[in-house]
């Protein structure tokens, strides 16, 4: 079987959860699959690699609307028996016979259009449904994510195949002392000296990063906690709106990483006392996993996603109510035995998710459409 992969996601400089999803999927396919062939297509370089004897590089590059113009053009030429797009969009100008299979990660802008530009908000309700509607299958990323597109688009329940991401437990796993040092640097780099609550993923209005910073906030002013919130990740879009929000309550105790290293995920995690994800809303919501496969104490929001995905292995809060997140907050980090009890639990469900088993669920998925 010859499948085609839209891989321009590689290409990209702003590393994002797509990227991740393809890297650690790919990866993992190259060690369970060496019969098939897989080319991959960029619109540019990729800047990320992958690498295995079945997997062949096409990079065709274009100015402008690469997977609608150029893309459909490389398809025909080619004619690979399957195309799997790893984002949610598909070509409009595909074959109708030609099968694919497309991954859904989540359905934001419908849910909280408010939190995307407009343009980006037009875009992404057109490219989906064009990819929902004309697939041969969809993977979920999530139950919740199966649930929202039944809910949104009228489709066969069999259609949807529900496929977890992974967790690469080579890097996320409890330190050790080997790793005092790789934790020191991180909190050197970031001037982190204090005890420090963690929030990794991009700034940008879906996140919630302004109801943590009131949340934190109101922590401190009301406890008087020795603490620090590390807020990791890059600026996205809408920014500003985020900051201005919540100008009057930025201290030096609330440090932004900007865009961090790779490498330094795990020590960032390690140095917690706890890890918060307060997102209005995720389709998975993966630093949660990381976060718990490292023995950091998780906090999440009251969300479908988040909450499947944790399982019983973290404490939740009303996103909504800075006022519950503060409480939260300070539950977990006043109680040492209760933290203790989150780091078991949270290990224990990190090791439920596989790249591995991801790879495996979904070379079965592709197979059944090609034999379908």
């Amino acid at each position: 079987m010859k499948i085609a992969v839209h891989a321009s996601h590689l290409s990209q400089d702003r590393e994002d959860g797509n990227q991740t999803y393809i890297m650690n999927l790919f990866t993992h396919l190259a060690q369970v699959d060496q019969k098939n062939q897989y080319d991959f297509y960029y619109s540019a370089p990729p800047k990320r690699h992958l690498e295995a004897p079945n997997y062949h590089h096409i990079i065709h590059q274009a100015p402008v609307a690469w997977t609608q113009r150029v893309f459909p053009q490389l398809l025909r030429k080619d004619n690979p028996d399957v195309l799997f797009m790893p984002i949610q969009m598909l070509p409009f100008l595909k074959s109708k016979k030609q099968k694919s299979v497309v991954t859904i990660h989540d359905l934001a802008f419908f849910y909280y259009p408010e939190t995307f530009p407009w343009k980006d908000r037009t875009l992404h309700k057109i490219y989906v449904r064009e990819a929902i509607m004309s697939s041969d299958a969809l993977i979920a990323i999530t139950q919740a994510t199966k649930d929202d597109i039944l809910a949104r688009y009228n489709v066969p329940e069999d259609k949807i195949h529900v496929i977890y991401h992974g967790i690469d437990h080579t890097r996320f796993r409890p330190s050790n002392q080997d790793d005092d040092d790789l934790i020191q640097a991180v909190k050197d780099k970031y001037s982190i000296h204090k005890p420090y609550l963690l929030f990794v993923g991009n700034v940008q209005p879906r996140k919630n990063v302004q109801g943590l910073i009131k949340a934190f906030s109101h922590w401190k002013a009301t406890t008087n906690i020795n603490a620090q919130l590390v807020i990791a990740g890059a600026k996205a879009w809408m920014v500003e709106d985020v900051l201005e929000e919540v100008q009057e309550l930025l201290e030096n105790d609330i440090i932004f990483t900007g865009r961090f290293l790779d490498e330094e995920l795990p020590p960032l995690l390690w140095g917690a006392t706890a890890f918060v994800l307060p997102s209005f809303y995720e389709g998975f919501g993966l630093p949660i996993l990381e976060a718990a496969a490292c023995g950091t104490p998780v906090l999440i929001a009251d969300t479908p996603a988040l909450t499947e995905v944790a399982g019983n292995a973290a404490m939740i809060f009303d996103p909504h109510n800075p006022l519950d997140i503060a409480a939260k907050i300070d539950t977990l980090w006043s109680d040492t035995q209760l933290q203790q009890d989150m780091r078991q639990k949270g290990y224990r469900r990190a090791q439920e998710f596989s790249w591995k088993r991801c790879a495996q669920e979904t070379l079965i998925l592709l197979d059944a459409i090609y034999g379908y």
